[in-house]
């Protein structure tokens, strides 16, 4: 039985743990959101208190503290650091992938295909595998949903006590690391389980009571957290986290408002390299979706879309927990079709050498935009990972289908591993701003305020400098200017996109480049007499137009 279950995992583990180490070697934390939860979680840990996160010395409302929870319980055992912190995420992606496999075992106890399958095409979609190295939520609500279905499927199973228990703990640490977002993944089974269940109309009060129960259960866990945040956050935060988040997302988004249509037109490119495998439709189209597993899924997928295609706040990483279910019902459908591997190729092929294509011809073009000074630094070279792909798919025999998908997964996870070592300097050439992180802490250290513009960057950099204490915030230019003339003895951060922003840099003061612009950082004296000698040359060049 090991041997069996080494050779059916060793593959998938192997890729994803390639994927993971090439990440952390070659990729810095990336702005906006990576660096922010380092931040929130270092605040968190420097100043010790555990109970109400914080961001540059105000408490935190958009996020609930377990993921900051999970990177101090590495930081205990491992030291303060970043890779233990980067690794948290992706740990609960693996995760998520082995309670998916569980899901297809309890589905389809007969159809070894489908669990076998599962890790591959989850793997070797570029939007999952992607977003499982980031240092974001979404691989934390992805499991605690898989977790919750896998509670209900225990109490369909005959076992309530334990599936309910299950299904609440889940709700509860779903809760935790984002919200009550995660109904929207877990309720529509729980719901609508007349749709995919053989049971007597009698024993739905017992199904629906145990439901809420459940519920009822989770709330209290989550509760128990929340009020005493509440009183020790402060009303505006109590408010935030009980009430404000939920229903300002859920109602009327507050940021990434974007219509209803915009996930199902997104779909076609977040499914790559799938989405141009003709077996893989040819699959789905035969899953026999009148079935009850089948239905299981449909009650996942069908409900989860529609809410959060209405809802007005949208992502692309909000859909990530749906992906399992698709990958299993698109599992079951391939296992349909397991001799029609030529179908899955030619668009493949096709894909992959224009992808190289374009790779390799992106320096030669004039590029123009806010993303050109980003994707000027993409060297040509890179265009020839995809190339390599689409001949290794065009002259390896596939068996079949099911040997198509491992080939091509394969693939793609090894281009992406490519990716992130062809791409090493250029990222850090973008977001590792070393020595100005130095510098920030050691000013700090001295007792020495820093003052930041624009105001946006205030929750970024207290984990890459380890701030001891929270930077001044300035709204305008003029403000900073103002501040640095009162505190001339203090420190200022500057990021311009402009180079001909760069006289700000002074006589004293040091540059990187960081993102689409540069950053600077100097001392404040100084600047109050360039600021009003640039202004004076301003007039002057206008007056004698």
């Amino acid at each position: 039985m090991i041997l069996r279950i080494l050779r059916e995992n060793s593959q998938w583990a192997l890729l994803w743990l390639l994927l993971l180490v090439s990440s952390l070697y070659a990729r810095p934390p990336i702005p906006i959101d990576e660096t922010r939860y380092l931040s929130v979680a270092w605040e968190m840990w420097h100043s010790g208190r555990f109970l109400v996160p914080h961001i540059n010395g105000a408490p935190y409302s958009h996020k609930p503290p377990l993921l900051f929870w999970l990177i101090h319980l590495g930081w205990w055992l491992f030291g303060v650091n970043e890779w233990s912190a980067r690794m948290t995420p992706p740990l609960f992606g693996l995760g998520a992938i082995l309670l998916a496999r569980g899901l297809a075992t309890r589905l389809w106890p007969e159809d070894a295909t489908v669990r076998r399958l599962v890790p591959f095409l989850l793997l070797g979609t570029f939007f999952w595998s992607l977003f499982a190295t980031l240092t974001m939520f979404d691989m934390l609500v992805a499991f605690f949903a898989l977790l919750a279905l896998h509670g209900l499927l225990r109490v369909q199973a005959g076992r309530p006590g334990s599936g309910w228990a299950l299904f609440a703990l889940a709700l509860a640490l779903g809760i935790l690391a984002k919200g009550p977002v995660i109904l929207v993944y877990v309720a529509g089974p729980a719901l609508l389980a007349p749709l995919w269940q053989e049971r007597k109309m009698a024993s739905w009060p017992a199904w629906y009571g145990g439901f809420l129960a459940a519920v009822a259960v989770a709330v209290a866990l989550v509760l128990s957290w929340a009020i005493p945040a509440a009183r020790a956050g402060g009303e505006e935060y109590g408010q935030a986290i009980l009430f404000g988040q939920t229903a300002g997302r859920m109602v009327h988004s507050f940021a990434h408002q974007r219509p209803s249509w915009w996930y199902a037109a997104l779909l076609p490119l977040l499914l790559l390299p799938w989405t141009l495998c003709g077996c893989l439709w040819k699959g789905l189209a035969r899953v026999p979706f009148r079935s009850l597993p089948e239905r299981f899924c449909l009650t996942v997928l069908v409900p989860g879309f529609l809410v959060l295609s209405l809802v007005s706040g949208k992502q692309v990483h909000y859909l990530l927990p749906l992906l399992p279910l698709f990958f299993l019902l698109v599992a079951r459908g391939l296992g349909l079709v397991a001799d029609d591997a030529r179908a899955g190729l030619p668009l493949l092929v096709a894909f992959f050498l224009l992808f190289g294509a374009a790779l390799s011809i992106l320096s030669l073009v004039p590029l123009q935009g806010g993303d050109a000074s980003l994707l000027a630094l993409v060297p040509s070279w890179l265009g020839l990972g995809p190339l390599l792909v689409a001949l290794v798919l065009w002259i390896r025999r596939h068996a079949g289908t099911l040997t198509l998908v491992r080939t091509t997964a394969t693939a793609s996870v090894l281009l992406l591993v490519f990716f992130h070592l062809g791409l090493r300097a250029p990222l850090h050439q973008l977001y590792d701003a070393a020595g100005i992180f130095a510098g920030m802490h050691r000013v700090q250290e001295r007792g020495l305020d820093i003052a930041v513009y624009p105001p946006r960057l205030a929750d970024q950099f207290q984990f890459a400098a380890r701030l001891s204490r929270p930077l001044v915030r300035q709204p305008i230019l003029p403000r900073e200017v103002t501040w640095a003339h009162r505190n001339r003895e203090d420190y200022c951060l500057i990021f311009v996109k402009d180079a001909k922003d760069l006289w700000l840099l002074g006589q004293e003061g040091v540059k990187t480049r960081y993102s689409k612009g540069w950053l600077i950082f100097r001392p404040a004296r100084g600047l109050y007499a360039e600021y009003l000698a640039m202004e004076r040359r301003k007039t002057a060049r206008q007056r004698a137009r």
